[in-house]
């Protein structure tokens, strides 16, 4: 009789479980067909505190759903979004929204928060207290600082950083006493955000790496291929709605010049060419009408014509 209340009772579990599952598959199904974007979130070590700011940040506007992820698996399966589940190889929360994946992932990685050190953690990069004042009285708190390896002395009744002091190289583990002190002086050394590893739009899945995009970067090139292009087109004389008027003014100029060069009188060239005869003119009248300097000829020819009275 034991045996079988036991077993009884087993199944009446394992039925629960089942039910909850099925339930929780269900939810994620419906929601992930109620928005165009799903996306993937890495959970693992994250602070719960971000992630429940995040979501009180893009309240009515995103739904984030955590679960297992052979549950997330099959909803994923389900609702027709099964390409993101080559992603789940870590705690995964869900992200259901109508932003875009781009703006998603901006959002995460513009909202990262400080957060302290942890013993045992291991320095991603060299961990400096920089010179300073503090305002921590004397007292037992300048043995913790100078046993985490901090240039600390006394100054005017406060304890201040006399010089920059490494604390932790990288790659190194981050010792108690350097948290300790660290968190005594509130440095926060790391910044934490929720990494959202993978989104899928209903046309194609983006990754984390094709959605990380420096903003300045992109403007710059994109000018640099605008004016690249804008050479290409107009050197080839290929109009484009951006071209045209620079074609049309090259144009206009060519035509003018191979008008006056070839002396054809034009709209645009009669009052070009009629200027070029009146300067041509006015220096060859000056020329033809001014005697030259020195000259006796007309004196000579007019002795010579002159009547002579000599007998």
């Amino acid at each position: 009789m034991t045996r079988k209340k036991f077993k009884g009772g087993k199944e009446k579990k394992e039925r629960l479980g089942l039910t909850a599952k099925k339930e929780k598959v269900a939810l994620i199904s419906k929601a992930a067909g109620k928005y165009p974007v799903t996306a993937l979130l890495n959970i693992r070590n994250l602070p719960d505190r971000i992630l429940q700011s995040s979501k009180k940040k893009l309240r009515g506007k995103a739904e984030f759903s955590v679960a297992k992820n052979s549950v997330i698996t099959r909803a994923l399966d389900k609702s027709g979004k099964g390409s993101l589940s080559a992603h789940l190889d870590f705690p995964t929360a869900l992200v259901f929204t109508s932003m875009t994946p781009y703006s998603l992932y901006k959002f995460f990685k513009d909202n990262k928060t400080k957060v302290a050190a942890k013993p045992g953690q291991i320095a991603p990069f060299d961990i400096i207290v920089h010179e300073g004042e503090t305002d921590l009285m004397p007292g037992p708190a300048l043995s913790e600082l100078k046993g985490a390896g901090i240039n600390a002395q006394i100054k005017a009744g406060k304890i201040i950083i006399a010089k920059d002091s490494v604390v932790a190289k990288a790659g190194t583990k981050i010792t108690d006493s350097v948290c300790k002190a660290l968190q005594k002086l509130n440095v926060l050394p790391f910044e934490a955000m929720v990494h959202m590893v993978a989104a899928y739009d209903g046309n194609y899945t983006f990754t984390a790496s094709a959605l990380d995009i420096d903003e300045h970067q992109l403007h710059a090139d994109l000018l640099t291929c605008l004016a690249q292009t804008f050479n290409v087109s107009f050197n080839a004389s290929f109009p484009t709605s951006q071209n045209i008027e620079a074609l049309l003014a090259n144009a206009f100029s060519q035509g003018r010049n191979m008008a006056i060069n070839g002396h054809v009188y034009s709209d645009a060239s009669t009052e070009l060419l009629l200027a070029q005869a009146v300067l041509l003119g006015n220096t060859l009248s000056g020329k033809v009408g001014k005697p030259e300097s020195g000259s006796s000829a007309p004196a000579d020819a007019s002795a010579a014509a002159a009547p002579t009275n000599e007998k």
